[in-house]
């Protein structure tokens, strides 16, 4: 699994992530500090040229 980027795009500034030492994932929210949440599986999530519906 790919490392979650450090830094976030211009649009997206609000929200960040990081991956901790043992290869959890932590998004966050930059306005908040008590909105959070951290996982150890991630995806990666991004424009989808073939989307279908089940």
């Amino acid at each position: 699994m790919a490392s979650a980027p450090s830094n976030t795009s211009n649009a997206d500034e609000r929200y960040g992530a990081f991956t901790t030492g043992d290869g959890d994932v932590v998004v966050y929210d930059t306005d908040n500090p008590d909105a959070w949440l951290q996982s150890d599986y991630a995806v990666e999530v991004g424009p989808a040229s073939k989307r279908t519906s089940a």
